[in-house]
């Protein structure tokens, strides 16, 4: 029987470049407002051109590297400087996943820390989406080069194993703590009941 994953990191290389071979960020622009808003048909008010006065939604918050919020006009400014004014060639899309959640976005930023000296990126920008069954992070990173498969499947491997370990860690804190609030729950209750004034 194959052995039950509790974490999973898989990604995406994405060319920054147009069909003329020019530096090109409107399919990351695409991607990172999919991530940030979900599907365009689901927001009807896009295509209806809407009010400023009415907000769409984000799924969650963009942070970046030292985990700090950014908007989501800052974020994908930042895409388009990477790509634009400094040349980098290819974006690595993320999707870290974990089988029980509890995690927090700092968690999933230490995983990208860990796996920072293989990949040689050292900045990103990370969202955190709990609006599904399973927890899980995007993570857009860029580089000038792409690396070898060899060099990505251990990067990937490496992330993936601390994902694992923290998910196994994270959730076996929140049973411990249902066991001691189990355990604690008829004490107090029997505590309230002497206290009582009649």
């Amino acid at each position: 029987m194959a052995k039950r994953l509790l974490a999973i990191v898989r990604g995406e290389r994405i060319a920054n470049k147009s069909a003329k071979g020019k530096p090109a960020y409107a399919r990351m622009k695409g991607l990172m407002n999919y991530i940030a808003y979900g599907r365009y048909e689901d927001h009807p008010s896009f295509a209806l051109k809407a009010s400023p006065d009415q907000e769409v939604k984000q799924r969650g918050l963009w942070l970046d590297h030292t985990g700090k919020t950014t908007s989501h006009e800052e974020a994908l400014r930042w895409v388009k400087d990477k790509v634009h004014r400094y040349g980098y060639e290819y974006t690595y899309q993320l999707l870290l996943s974990t089988r029980y959640g509890g995690l927090a976005a700092e968690d999933f930023n230490h995983v990208l820390q860990q796996g920072s000296d293989l990949s040689g990126v050292h900045e990103w920008r990370l969202m955190l989406h709990e609006d599904t069954g399973n927890q899980h992070a995007h993570a857009i990173l860029l580089r000038r080069e792409k690396l070898s498969n060899a060099r990505y499947k251990e990067w990937q491997q490496q992330m993936q194993a601390e994902l694992e370990q923290l998910q196994t860690e994270r959730h076996q804190e929140r049973q411990l703590e249902t066991e001691i609030a189990l355990e604690t729950a008829p004490e107090q209750a029997h505590r309230q009941g002497w206290e009582m004034e009649l």
